[in-house]
């Protein structure tokens, strides 16, 4: 058995969603061009109003062939002919799906007219979409919708409020340089504007795509956009909700606020009005405090912690054995090592840092002391001009002296202890956490490639990525808009998951629309192991509010080229990307799942900072 090295939880609970923002003081950063499409790259302007705004990280499912069923293949929605019928509950009353829901064959959906009471299902058993992860088919929908089931929602329509940041800035779209408005609503039932910003034109195409291909029940979604002010207080963010409702009584809202979204959020929750988004790495708490309204696409901290918690205690304290570490580490016995920041910041990775060490403590009694733990100030940058790099030569000064041959990374980004290890000489395993960054293949260039070359696994729950051209997302944008830009793709597919996950709610609580009937409808999802490398198994469990609830692993090979990177280095996929659920890990080492013959670089590519005016250390 290694010998192993936790701290107690704090309880804390980590809050790294938003596509990872943010990730630093806005406005005295500038984003390094890491990311494949030029639609992704935004630069800080001189006009002191504006804020930048922080590049979309690729979304982990945009991805998706049509190939394998998704868990939502084999839900069993209800099949009435009244109101007396099976089917999920609605917001306010008990009643039943009514009309007439008829799931038909094959040969009866196959490339029917698209109408509001037709859809062009697809597949064998038919399902909405070409997407795994979308419902069974629903083609037909002939009855009573019970009109006005709960606030936005009437007979003919569902209002869906979109927050995003307003006075930010986007450059190289394919209308130039944008930038969004500021405390502007703009209603895209309505007909379009001669120049509106990229943000609503790309959410006219979900707003087309969605509407024809999912089954809504007669009603159509209606999108509104809001973009808020440069104000970004929590007072100002609990204001703003306050005049969406009053503006746009929302059914649900979609956010990407950066800063105190929480305030937004909870006030939004409290009056009734739904949440969807891509909520990484928050506490299964923040999902419970309102049940049935706020819904995370991306997993829990507790499931993240799991996942990670589960595959050390498999594949690295098991085995015992240091196997990928280099010069006289390899072979000895394990002795594990902590990095965390402490950045202040972001109290959310400490959090998630505390989880896992509570997980690890419990599962496999994996217990690291604080002297084999080390932490960095600032996390989301590969280069960190605000601080001397002397903690990271003091902290692998000591491991090394410690004898630690096997280092934990739970999420956060730098890359001065890569170069400290390397100054020393130190060539120590590494397993990181993703947190959508640390799995990137253009952060991990800036790493030490003498430290990081083939002693480098990082557990992720980004799928399996392809080039965008070739990713389901594009590919039903191009569906809805044969003319939408490639250029604007990433902003597009951005947003995908989440309108995915909102739709699904709609489509499989059926015609009594509510948070009942969405929460009845996504717990009948059957917990279905993933068997595709682009797909993730995507389920609730019981008080829990969140999709995602598996991860692959993915190791560091310095001397590929993947992707369009013209830089060596990349993450290779073990297995192809092969996911697993928390505690199904194979046995036996890290590397008896490596293959280099066969492993295939991933495409994906996130965000990372260089802060060029960095505040005063004193």
């Amino acid at each position: 058995m290694a010998e192993t090295v936790v701290a107690k939880s704090s309880g804390a609970g980590p809050a790294w969603a938003r596509r990872y923002p943010p990730l630093c003081t806005l406005g005295v950063a500038i984003l390094i061009a890491l990311l494949v499409l030029p639609s992704s790259l935004n630069l800080q302007q001189p006009n002191p109003s504006q804020t930048l705004e922080l590049a979309p990280v690729p979304p982990e499912d945009d991805d998706v062939p049509p190939p394998a069923d998704g868990n939502l293949a084999s839900l069993g929605l209800g099949v009435s002919s009244g109101p007396e019928g099976a089917g999920g509950l609605g917001g306010e009353g008990d009643g039943g799906i009514g009309g007439d829901v008829r799931v038909p064959p094959p040969a009866e959906v196959a490339f029917e007219g698209k109408s509001p009471s037709t859809k062009n299902c697809i597949g064998n058993p038919p399902r909405q979409t070409e997407d795994p992860l979308s419902p069974p088919c629903q083609a037909h929908f002939d009855g009573d919708n019970f009109g006005e089931t709960y606030q936005g929602v009437d007979g003919e329509t569902v209002h869906i409020l979109f927050y995003l940041e307003g006075n930010f800035v986007y450059l190289t779209r394919s209308q130039g340089n944008e930038t969004t408005p500021d405390q502007e609503y703009f209603d895209l039932g309505a007909e379009p504007e001669s120049d509106e910003h990229v943000m609503v034109r790309v959410l006219r195409v979900w707003q087309r795509y969605f509407n024809t291909r999912y089954q809504t029940y007669g009603r159509f979604v209606r999108f509104h956009v809001y973009f808020s002010s440069s104000d970004d207080s929590p007072e100002a963010r609990r204001a703003d909700a306050i005049d969406n409702i009053a503006k746009v009584n929302p059914f649900a809202v979609i956010s990407r606020g950066q800063s105190n979204n929480d305030a937004y959020l909870q006030v939004m929750a409290e009056r009734g009005v739904l949440n969807f988004g891509s909520f990484l790495g928050r506490p299964a708490s923040f999902f419970q405090e309102f049940p049935r309204m706020i819904w995370g696409y991306l997993p829990s901290l507790e499931v993240q912690a799991r996942q990670y918690a589960t595959y050390v205690c498999t594949k690295i304290v098991e085995p015992g054995t240091a196997t990928f570490a280099g010069g006289d580490l390899q072979g000895r016995e394990r002795k594990l090592g902590l990095v965390y920041t402490s950045d202040p910041s972001q109290p959310q990775l400490r959090g998630l840092k505390d989880e896992v060490l509570l997980q690890l403590r419990e599962l496999c009694g994996v217990q690291i002391p604080s002297s084999n733990q080390t932490q960095f100030p600032r996390s989301g940058y590969v280069q960190d001009n605000s601080t001397a790099p002397d903690y990271a030569l003091q902290g692998m000064a000591a491991f090394q002296e410690s004898g630690v041959t096997t280092i934990l990374w739970p999420a956060g980004l730098e890359t001065n202890y890569s170069k400290a290890a390397a100054q020393l000489g130190y060539q120590p395993e590494w397993v990181l956490l993703g947190d959508g960054q640390s799995e990137s293949q253009g952060v991990n260039q800036y790493q030490d490639q003498r430290t990081w070359d083939g002693r480098v696994w990082v557990m992720t729950n980004r799928i399996k990525t392809l080039p965008i051209e070739e990713s389901l997302c594009f590919q039903a944008y191009r569906e809805a808009d044969p003319e939408a830009s490639r250029i604007d793709a990433g902003d597009a597919c951005s947003f995908y998951d989440d309108i995915r996950q909102l739709f699904t709610g709609i489509q499989v609580a059926g015609p009594r629309l509510g948070p009942t009937s969405v929460d009845v409808g996504f717990h009948a999802i059957p917990a279905v192991p993933s068997t595709d490398p682009q797909v993730p198994a995507c389920f609730y469990e019981p008080d829990d509010y969140t999709c995602i609830k598996d991860a692959a692993v993915w190791w560091w090979d310095g001397t590929a080229r993947g992707g369009a990177s013209n830089q060596p280095g990349c993450y290779r996929l073990a297995q192809d990307g092969l996911r697993y659920v928390a505690g199904q890990w194979p046995e036996g080492d890290a590397l008896n799942i490596k293959d280099a013959d066969v492993d295939v670089c991933s495409a994906y590519t996130g965000n990372a900072f260089i802060d060029p005016n960095p505040p005063d250390p004193t």
